[in-house]
């Protein structure tokens, strides 16, 4: 609800009332105000002028104008009437003129009339003052001073001084206009007036305990996760620290790579068995030499080499030329040799792209499918991710990557860089001529293949006359300082992933140098393709000298030179001769051909297996690079997260500016100051209650579901579907993976999950754990008159802010009532108002008593003095209690003998 605060008040002791509300104002306790003084605000000129009071900053402005620029729900005006001697009051038709302007010109807002008594017991009342007007609730100040409701008090003693008024009757005026700032404190917004001209005794109690200090280095401590992770609370039983952290995250890594192995490495194809030389039987050999001799007659040997041979050596040449020499002869020698143009060994980011390059050379047609199996990996960052909370909190996220067990207990790593290392854990002792040699100012602790590369640099620098000591005081430094991360869960998966990338290299390469063996088989198959040519001549000529024997045995037989057995006896001879001697000449010739195809054969089955795994494994090397990239990107963003997964603790906040002097005893700024080791207990006690297993899930997805709001134009599509981050390329791609990543490396992105879990302690102190904060304000510093002091938080609440019989018990200072009226009993508190409101850990407590409503005949403002004959002298009646008193105000020149009886008093003590 908006509301505006209006006083108005003429010069003299009302000015020491604005004066010290501007300086509660100035001190951040009041909310802003607007104040009128009758003789400039209503000086005759058009509108009525104000002066607004906001955070002690002062400005001239116009009524009307504040009202027709804001929405207003309610308006209390506030009347200062002082019933000082010699004091200016406030006209009441300037009240009532007032009360009209905000009523017509402040719309369908409530208006609340104030009027408020300022005066001081034995002091005379100006003439032209009205205690009370209809329709208003008339207050009177109580002139009195105390801790806190139902204590004893103070009587004010009578003045006339601006600025001692002010200073006892500010605070009170504060709690009737409920300016008191974070608290709805405002007793008359919802009270009845009281009919007629009747007045109230009226007085109000303040109290604000600061814990900003407190609550910082509570905060702090428990929301750092600098040092030993939080042990969450399992309900189902106890969760201890890991001991041996290399086998936790070694096994977590394990299974990691287990559960994904199939989506990184392909199946590969088998090599044919070799099942040796193939047995011929008699009729097979039998066709195959009939064969033979039918193409050597035809003078076509290699036609019978081509049937046998079944078109090998072309296939062989094929598969050569496509996968060996059809790539760039850069890209071969980088894949096949690891050397780069200058001579030394190539980068993995090199060696990635080269093997990508003769993927696509050797299969063009798949490198979008290529391309697209090599980043979609999104399961397994987010099984990557999983992981390592789950070693951080022990919570159950993805099947097969439980929580470690230490017998039947969970288990959590203990220290955030044993599980993925932030930025601060890099290494950067890097000699300057050292990084200019090699290029690496620094190294992540999760970049397993730039560690082992830079390593390698140093070795080749190590023979280096110039750089070789240097080299070699950095090697060892690296080493040092490798062994303290090697335990981590981001550098053993990251080292699985290297050794995936070497092992897929290592393949490449020996399946490259073994296509390009195959091209010595045209060179043998050349030769016996000679050796084949040779073996036809000689079965022509052994047919021709066959056919010759035949054909003169035959002419003879024709001349009956010889008889005709004697032909068939030659014929068949001749023919068995011809026919063993080419069958033993051709089986005897033939085995190298034979040998030679089972060769080809079983060549040609290793070559289809290679040429297969080839391919495969040219996808595996270019999915590991790419997954290896990703693996940099989210370990980086990991780190980051884990080192500070609630972010930094926010600087100390400035508390109300300390009032040292100046407030009276019913106001009241105490600072809590516990003992360092009383936060300590109750962080830790509180920690146990707000970590419970699985307590990272929230601020992590918070952090990821953002990621968008941070790359710009990059996150469009992340801001839709958030779970695109995961898909998305690694380092060096540009990517929304890549800028977020770094971003988030370089603190350029502000973690806000402390807030989330702060909010829960706060809601935890102000539920079950609510004895903690007495715990920490157990102890409260107030300054007073300059001095400070250390009180109790129950001293120095003194009751405010409690509700029930407390904060409507209690009597008033009877120096304004009529003799008559204190004796029967109109001084009690008939009602209060009780109002606390925690802010942090700090409570703003306010309370406000009332009386009933007391005629003007019923208050002694006080009487003119009168002349009375020194040596006039009478006694005052003596009250039964007056023997306590030691015999004080047994007589007394101020009343004669036959006035009421007027109960005595001590200056700071009423009865």
């Amino acid at each position: 609800m908006s509301v505006l605060t209006v006083f108005l008040a003429s010069n003299g002791p009302s000015d020491g009332v604005r004066d010290v509300l501007t300086d509660l104002s100035a001190a951040g306790l009041l909310d802003p105000f607007l104040w009128i003084d009758e003789d400039e605000g209503l000086s005759g000129v058009s509108g009525v002028h104000a002066l607004s009071v906001d955070g002690g900053e002062t400005a001239k402005v116009a009524l009307q104008d504040i009202l027709a620029s804001r929405r207003v729900a309610r308006v209390r005006l506030c009347v200062l009437v002082p019933f000082i001697e010699g004091a200016q009051t406030v006209r009441v038709e300037s009240e009532r003129a007032v009360a009209d302007m905000l009523v017509s010109n402040s719309g369908s807002a409530q208006l609340v009339r104030i009027r408020m008594i300022l005066t001081r017991g034995g002091l005379q009342v100006p003439d032209s003052a009205a205690p009370a007007l209809a329709g208003w609730h008339n207050l009177l100040i109580a002139p009195e001073d105390s801790n806190g409701p139902g204590m004893g008090h103070v009587s004010l003693s009578p003045t006339t001084d601006p600025i001692v008024i002010g200073r006892s009757a500010a605070p009170v005026v504060a709690g009737i206009a409920g300016l008191w700032a974070h608290v709805e404190h405002a007793p008359f917004d919802d009270i009845h007036i009281v009919p007629g001209d009747a007045i109230r005794l009226v007085r109000s109690f303040y109290r604000r305990l600061e814990t900003s200090g407190a609550e910082h280095d509570l905060r702090e401590r428990v929301l750092d996760i600098g040092g030993p992770l939080p042990l969450p609370l399992d309900a189902g039983g106890s969760v201890v620290y890991v001991e041996d952290v290399p086998l936790a995250t070694g096994t977590m890594a394990q299974n990691l790579w287990a559960k994904h192995r199939g989506t990184l490495v392909g199946v590969r194809v088998p090599k044919p068995a070799d099942v040796g030389s193939q047995a011929i039987g008699l009729w097979r050999a039998l066709v195959m030499f009939f064969s033979f001799m039918g193409s050597a007659l035809r003078n076509a040997p290699m036609a019978f080499y081509n049937r046998v041979s079944k078109g090998i050596s072309g296939a062989v040449a094929s598969t050569v030329n496509s996968a060996v020499f059809g790539s760039d002869s850069s890209a071969y020698t980088i894949v096949v040799n690891g050397v780069g143009p200058d001579g030394r060994s190539v980068k993995w980011s090199d060696f990635s792209e080269a093997s990508h390059q003769m993927m696509t050379a050797l299969d063009p047609g798949t490198e979008s499918r290529h391309h697209s199996a090599a980043t979609d990996l999104s399961r397994l960052w987010n099984d990557y991710c999983a992981g390592a909370l789950t070693l951080a909190d022990a919570g159950e996220r993805s099947q097969g990557l439980t929580p470690i067990q230490v017998g039947a207990n969970r288990a959590v790593i203990r220290t955030a860089g044993d599980i993925v290392p932030g930025r601060d854990q890099r290494f950067t002792d890097v000699p300057g001529i050292i990084a200019a040699s090699t290029g690496v100012s620094s190294l992540d602790a999760h970049d397993v293949l730039a560690i082992s590369e830079f390593r390698s640099q140093l070795r080749e620098l190590e023979q280096d006359q110039v750089l070789g000591l240097e080299a070699r005081r950095t090697a060892s430094t690296v080493d040092t300082w490798g062994q303290t991360i090697r335990r981590s869960y981001g550098f053993a998966f990251g080292q699985i992933l290297a050794g995936g990338i070497h092992a897929a290299r290592t393949e490449v390469s020996g399946l490259l140098s073994r296509l390009r063996a195959h091209t010595g088989f045209e060179d043998q198959s050349e030769g016996i393709r000679m050796r084949q040519r040779s073996l036809a001549r000689w079965a022509q000529v052994i047919t021709f000298v066959t056919v010759l024997i035949l054909g003169t045995a035959g002419y003879a037989t024709y001349r009956e030179a010889l008889v005709w057995w004697h032909l068939v006896l030659i014929v068949l001879v001749t023919l068995l001769v011809w026919f063993s001697s080419l069958f033993i000449l051709f089986n005897r010739s033939q085995q190298e051909l034979f040998q030679m195809i089972n060769r080809h054969r079983r060549a040609a089955g290793e070559l289809e297996a290679d040429q297969a795994n080839l391919r495969t494994a040219l996808r595996d090397l270019d999915r590991l690079s790419a997954a290896y990239r990703q693996h940099v990107s989210w370990s980086a963003a990991l780190g980051s997260f884990l080192s500070e997964p609630l972010g930094r603790a926010p600087a100390r906040s400035g508390s109300t500016r300390q009032i040292d002097w100046g407030l009276p005893r019913s106001a009241g700024i105490g600072s809590a100051r516990p003992a360092p080791a009383r936060i300590v207990e109750v962080a830790e006690r509180l920690r146990s209650e707000l970590f419970t297993v699985g307590w990272m899930t929230s601020p992590w997805d918070g952090l990821t579901r953002s990621a968008g709001d941070h790359v710009g134009a990059l996150g469009l599509d992340i801001r839709q579907n958030p779970e695109l981050l995961y898909t998305k390329q690694g380092t060096g791609s540009g990517s929304a993976l890549d800028v977020w990543s770094d971003k988030l490396a370089a603190g350029d992105i502000v973690l806000d999950g402390a807030d989330v879990v702060w909010e829960r302690a706060l809601e935890e102190l102000a539920g079950p754990k609510a004895s903690l904060i007495r715990d920490l304000v157990s102890s409260i510093e107030v300054h007073d008159e300059g001095q400070s002091t250390m009180q109790s938080i129950d001293g120095f609440m003194a009751g405010v802010g409690v509700s029930g019989e407390l904060a409507e018990g209690g009597y008033f200072d009877r120096t304004m009532l009529t003799d008559l009226a204190s004796t029967s009993g109109r001084a009690a508190v008939c009602g209060g108002r009780a109002n606390q409101v925690r802010l942090g850990l700090g409570l703003i407590a306010v309370t406000t008593q009332f009386s009933e409503g007391l005629s003007r005949e019923e208050l002694e403002f006080g009487k003119p003095s009168t002349a009375v004959d020194d040596d006039y002298s009478y006694e005052i009646p003596v009250s039964p209690d007056s023997e306590a008193l030691d015999g004080f105000g047994r007589s007394s020149m101020e009343s004669p003998v036959s006035d009421p009886f007027r109960a005595p008093s001590i200056d700071g003590m009423n009865f």
